[in-house]
Parts: structure tokens; C-alpha cells; sequence
């Protein structure tokens, strides 16, 4: 009897223990919203994941990042975004001053780069993927290659770089090499913006490929084998959950774009001037389809024309004529002589700052806004507002405070993102 007791006790064990296994296998292989939480960092504010994309061209023995893209992973809706950086975009590098984009990376590495992605955009990145160009051909090839309709010949001889690009027009099926030299091409008129759009050409060809039906069985052996060729600080459970989680994510609920912007000339210079106001719209709203994407070039040279009215000049500026009474600023980022950078800014477009100084403390993740309950309450209301449109502050971060005396601009370690837009008012 003792015995037959001791064989059920430890038959349940093993069972047990069995079990426990297979519910964590099937939360990495098949995983729902609240698994990918507990296993994965992600924005509290949006409850998005934000992955920093970077290839890094050692190919011409470069040091600088060729490409930057921003992956925002919606794990709740179960929608991509992917925004396009253009490597000349002009930012402000930590400890360089204004400068391209792909310096960050010949500067600082990752590190640098990331950090300086996270202070032009205002929001967090997470994660990031670097892929070496020597180790691109390697993942194309193991997918058994991509197919991609070629909008133009593409063709290309540098001898000295040992560079030879000759791939037709028409629908091609590539191998590594071929995928390689495609993204790499800018020789046009469009040059790295074409070189841009190209490369999301290219990663909708690897998302297709990779849910065929032959290939969806594969996806949690893919991730293992992509972690042995790329850089990254996703760990292979979080890799493998993501890849199974979006495997049979639908196009309608994917969004591809470049940074919205313009090419200019400083001192001589030419940069992508970005649009962040545009670009956080289409980061945080609801997915815009490619054509419909303002300021997007495609490759036969056309650009759609700016049409978002949530991010129009003139909305901004109507949201101005309702700022009737005097703000104030604090400080809650640590940077010197930041509320005074704001209120100049401010006082440029006609609002009148009544106070600068220093919040509580220098660890506001994100800038908010709270505004005074008193006998002018419906007022300041109107001009919190007011002051949340101009800004892009969302609704979770205007609130009322007694305490307050004015309506009361906070900004936080997303100041760039603000002052950015508070910068591209048109001056009374």
C-alpha cells in the first residue's frame, strides 16, 4: 500500500513538473498580451515596445551607421509601426553639438546612438538590433531568399570600394548578396531617401516570406539562429516570444514611413530637417497606410504633400490665440537653463511667462501639464488645453493641482520633442 502511494505521490510530481514546462514553452511559442509584459520591457505610458533597428556598414570598413529605423511594437492591438531615420537627419549629439545622425554611432557606438534617438524623438527606446552588413547575406540566404519587385534598374560600379550593383527592373528573386547590394543603392536622384525606401521594400519581402506556411513552423528556430548574427540586447526568450507573437500579424496592421522632414542646406551642410510633430502623430495614432502618408517620397521621385490636420500650422496657431493668460515653466530635467529656453520660445509666439524654475526633482520621464481649480477655473482650463495641443502631451499628463498658481508647463526628459515643436511656430 506504502508503495502504491509513493508511486502515485511521485507520478502526480513528474506530471506536475511536466506541466509547469509545457505552460512556459506555450507562453514563449504561443504567447498572449500578458506574457510578452512580464517577460519584455516596455513604455508604461503607451504600453508599447520601442526597438532601435541599426545596420552598420564595415563593409567599406565605414564606422558610421547606414541605417536607423524605429520598430514601435503595439502588443496590446497587435500593430508595427517602422520609421525610417535618413542618416543625415540633423540632430543634436550628447557632447557634439549638432551633427548627422549616423555620427552617433561613430562617436559612441549603440550607446550614443540610442541615447541620442531617445532625446530627438522624446520617447523611450527599449531595445535595440544591429545588423553588421557582413552578416546580412547570411540571414537573407537562410529564409532561402526574398522576392522583390525592382522599380528601375539599379546600377552602380565603384572599383575603388569594390562595390558593383547591376540588378534589373522587374519582379527579382534575391539571394544575400543581391538583397545586400539592393538596400545599399543610392545612386539615384532620390540618393539616401531612395536608399531608405528601398530598405522597407525589402523588410515587407522578409515579413511575407516569413509567414508562408513553410516558413511560420520555423519562426522560434529562425529567432534562435538571427540571435547568432546580429547584436542585440533581446534576450532569446524575448526574441522568440516577439517573433511567434507577430508571426501572423496582418498588412493592414502594419505602417512603414520615412521621418517626415526636408532636405536643407546648414553652412553648407545638407541634413534631413525632421518633422516631430508630424512623426509622433503617426507614431501614436491610428495606422496610415503608405499612400496616405504625408511627406512620404516613393521611388519613381513623387511625394505625397503634408496633409494631417492634427499637425497643420494653422491648428497650432489657433490653439496660441487661446493662451489669454500668463503661464509658468519649471524645470523637471536637469538641464541647465531649460525653462528659459522654453519660455523664449514661448514669448516668441506671443505667450506671456510669468514664472521660471525648478520642479521638485529632475526624473520627469515625460513633460506634463496641471492647471489650478480657482474663479477663473473654466479659463485655465482653456489654456491648459491649449497648451497640451501645442505641445503633443497627452491626456493621461494634464492634470488639476491646487497647489498651483498658473497653468504650469513641466518638462521632462522628452523636453527635445517639445521644444522642437514649440520651435517651428511661425514668430509674431
Amino acid at each position: 500500500m506504502k508503495i502504491t502511494k509513493i508511486i502515485l505521490i511521485s507520478t502526480l510530481a513528474i506530471l506536475s513538473a511536466a506541466a509547469g514546462i509545457f505552460f512556459r514553452l506555450h507562453d514563449i511559442v504561443a504567447p498572449q498580451p500578458e506574457n510578452i509584459k512580464e517577460s519584455i520591457s516596455y513604455d508604461q505610458e503607451t504600453g508599447n515596445i520601442n526597438i532601435l533597428v541599426i545596420g552598420v556598414d564595415d563593409v567599406e570598413g565605414s564606422q558610421r551607421s547606414d541605417t536607423v529605423g524605429l520598430a514601435v511594437i503595439d502588443i496590446d492591438d497587435k500593430t508595427v509601426r517602422y520609421m525610417s531615420l535618413p542618416r543625415d537627419t540633423r540632430v543634436q549629439i550628447p557632447g557634439h553639438s549638432w551633427q548627422k545622425l549616423n555620427h552617433a554611432y561613430a562617436y559612441g557606438g549603440v550607446e550614443l546612438l540610442q541615447q541620442t534617438v531617445v532625446n530627438y524623438l522624446g520617447m523611450p527606446v527599449n531595445y535595440y538590433v544591429l545588423v553588421n552588413y557582413e552578416s546580412f547575406p547570411q540571414i537573407v540566404d537562410m529564409i532561402g531568399g526574398v522576392e522583390i519587385n525592382v522599380e528601375k534598374k539599379l546600377y552602380y560600379n565603384d572599383r575603388a570600394g569594390n562595390l558593383h550593383i547591376n540588378i534589373p527592373k522587374g519582379l527579382q528573386n534575391m539571394n544575400g548578396k543581391t538583397a545586400l547590394e539592393y538596400v545599399r543603392f543610392r545612386h539615384d536622384a532620390l540618393g539616401d531617401i531612395g536608399r531608405v525606401q528601398r530598405q522597407q521594400q525589402f523588410i515587407k519581402a522578409i515579413m511575407k516570406k516569413v509567414q508562408t506556411p513553410e516558413m511560420l513552423p520555423r519562426l522560434p528556430d529562425f529567432a534562435k539562429q538571427i540571435l547568432d548574427l546580429v547584436n542585440t540586447n533581446l534576450t532569446m526568450t524575448q526574441a522568440v516570444q516577439l517573433t511567434s507573437y507577430l508571426r501572423d500579424l496582418r498588412p493592414e496592421n502594419m505602417a512603414f514611413f520615412t521621418l517626415p522632414g526636408r532636405a536643407a542646406y546648414i553652412s553648407n551642410v545638407s541634413y534631413w530637417l525632421g518633422d516631430l510633430s508630424v512623426a509622433s502623430t503617426l507614431l501614436s495614432g491610428p495606422i496610415v497606410q503608405e499612400g496616405d502618408i504625408p511627406g512620404q517620397p516613393s521611388l519613381d521621385g513623387d511625394t505625397v504633400a503634408p496633409s494631417l490636420e492634427t499637425a497643420s500650422e494653422q491648428n497650432l496657431m489657433d490653439q496660441v490665440k487661446k493662451m489669454t493668460l500668463p503661464i509658468a515653466i519649471l524645470n523637471g530635467d536637469g538641464e541647465a537653463g531649460l525653462s528659459k529656453k522654453a519660455a523664449s520660445l514661448l514669448q516668441k509666439i506671443g505667450i506671456d511667462v510669468a514664472y521660471t524654475g525648478n520642479a521638485k526633482h529632475y526624473d520627469y520621464h515625460y513633460s506634463s501639464i496641471v492647471y489650478p481649480m480657482n474663479k477663473n477655473s473654466a479659463e485655465m482650463k482653456q489654456n491648459a488645453l491649449a497648451l497640451q495641443e501645442m505641445c503633443g502631451i497627452s491626456n493621461n499628463l494634464l492634470k488639476q493641482d491646487d497647489s498651483a498658481v498658473y497653468v504650469t508647463l513641466v518638462l521632462g526628459h522628452d523636453k527635445n520633442t517639445i521644444l522642437n515643436k514649440l520651435g517651428a511656430l511661425p514668430h509674431k
